[in-house]
């Protein structure tokens, strides 16, 4: 009997060595060359500047750009913060602006893992779980987990909302109600109200489940809800006092008219509403093809609860979001969801066969072998893509150790006045700190001759040379270059 026990032991000690090395291998895709691509369009370049100018201004409730008060990006400055704390961590860089979003993305697989864990207490298909949202794009891709947009913070959060609310009414302890609010509370200030799009499946299961009176009588649930409340309401109203005007902006740019696609300031693109689900291919990659095994998994299932709560969230947020304005990457924190639906159904359909765990993980593995090599192929083999070079080359000229040396204050930057956008201005900024001079623009009409100009468009060099004659000072390729004019 002793013998038998220690065996047991021994079993559950590798069986959890190998989670842990399979969770170590199955994240590499959220990390793996994560700082090679310079600051991207649009939020997270935004986002770079908003950082190192709180960080230099001292200033953490207003967020700037240039050096003013920001009125476009105007989410809540949670992200900043940490990617503050991350820049004075790790330096001025893009593994400091992005680490936030790589440990948020790394939380929001323990969290999947968790939510397994809880209903299985199979670790195996928690592994699974894990699986399935780190080798899908619409999770660790553009705009998403491995980059610094307020997108895989949000994920995080919401994850952890959907968890804590779930085992609060599976076990009525009030721990899970305060974790909930505040989960609600730190979505609201990494991205406004997105968090919220969960609240009508929320409030619809709660009812479904006949939770809604006992939860309103629980004197819990509304010390929790001032938990959510307070800090945000602080935090706009200190905001709205230091920036008049704030809140307008708010409401137009970031609420109901910017969903309807009625703001003053900004235009969306009108898509229709099955946009995110022909993304699906793409974003859920292989794994769009085993959701239609959630139909047999749900009548197999002894926990129909698990199915009917996560399938209503997914439905009500779908809905909600293709309802509204459209952006690909809007539809991230249905990803972990799906992952959790897809998972709940291997494992429905599979625990009468397969019972063994060290069998398990080798079926899993299986079954992950193929999506896991395509996602660790996409991000090992990152680089530029062609058609961007002009966009990103004076970020890349600004990265390079030697054809940075060449400039001084005197070296202008010159870009297209259409397609000149400016998302090498974090490391404009990170020059004037570590350099101490300003790398300033200048337009086509304002050059002369004499001008030394760091160009990146063909047809701004070509524009310079029906008026000038141009010496190549260096290059960095045919797009980016250093030019004097004569």
């Amino acid at each position: 009997m002793k013998g038998n026990t220690i065996k047991l032991k021994t079993q559950n000690i590798f069986a959890y060595i190998l989670v842990v090395l399979s969770f170590l291998a199955l994240s590499v895709p959220i990390w793996l060359k994560v700082d090679y691509l310079p600051v991207r369009l649009w939020d997270e370049a935004r986002n770079a500047v908003n950082a190192i100018e709180m960080l230099e201004s001292g200033d953490l409730i207003v967020r700037t750009f240039n050096n003013e008060p920001e009125t476009y990006n105007l989410k809540p400055p949670l992200l900043t913060w940490m990617q503050i704390a991350s820049l004075s961590a790790v330096g001025i860089n893009e593994l400091a602006i992005r680490l936030p979003s790589v440990l948020a993305s790394i939380g929001s697989l323990v969290l999947v893992f968790a939510f397994v864990y809880s209903e299985t207490k199979k670790p195996a298909f928690g592994i699974l779980a894990i699986g399935i949202l780190a080798t899908s794009s619409g999770f660790y891709g553009e705009h998403v987990g491995r980059f610094g947009d307020h997108d895989a913070l949000l994920v995080f959060f919401c994850c952890l909302l959907l968890f804590a609310y779930w085992q609060y009414l599976k076990s009525q302890k009030p721990k899970w109600l305060y974790i909930t609010g505040l989960a609600v509370c730190l979505g609201i200030l990494t991205k406004s109200i997105s968090i919220l799009l969960f609240g009508p499946a929320l409030l619809l299961y709660l009812i479904f489940s006949k939770n809604f009176l006992p939860l309103f009588k629980n004197k819990h649930f509304y010390l929790s809800s001032l938990l959510a409340i307070i800090p945000v309401f602080i935090y706009y109203f200190i905001r709205e006092k230091m920036q008049p005007g704030f809140l307008s902006l708010v409401w137009n740019d970031e609420l109901f008219p910017r969903y309807l696609n009625t703001s003053k300031n900004l235009s969306f693109s009108e898509e229709s509403f099955w946009y995110y689900f022909k993304l699906w291919p793409t974003h859920f990659a292989m794994w769009v093809y085993l959701l239609p095994i959630i139909i047999p998994a749900y009548f197999l299932s002894k926990k129909k609860g698990v199915y009917h709560f996560l399938l209503l969230s997914s439905a009500l947020f779908l809905i909600i979001i293709s309802k509204g304005t459209k952006n690909f990457w809007y539809d991230a924190p249905i990803f972990p969801l799906l992952a959790l639906l897809v998972t709940f159904s291997v494992y429905d359909t599979s625990r009468f066969v397969v019972k063994n765990q060290f069998v398990q993980i080798a079926m899993i593995w299986g079954i992950l072998y193929f999506p896991y090599k395509a996602s660790y192929q996409d991000t090992l083999n990152t680089q530029e893509t062609y058609y961007n070079w002009e966009t990103y080359g004076i970020s890349y000229y600004l990265k390079h150790p030697e054809l940075r040396k060449n400039l001084n204050s005197n070296t202008k930057i010159l870009l297209d006045d259409n397609y000149g956008f400016e998302p090498h201005l974090f490391y404009v900024k990170k020059l004037e700190k570590e350099e101490g001079f300003a790398l300033n623009r200048k337009w086509i009409n304002q050059v002369n001759v004499g001008d030394t100009l760091l160009i990146t468009h063909l047809s701004t060099y070509d524009a310079l040379k029906k008026n000038f004659k141009t010496e190549t000072l260096d290059s960095l390729n045919d797009y980016t270059k250093r030019v004097v004019l004569h």
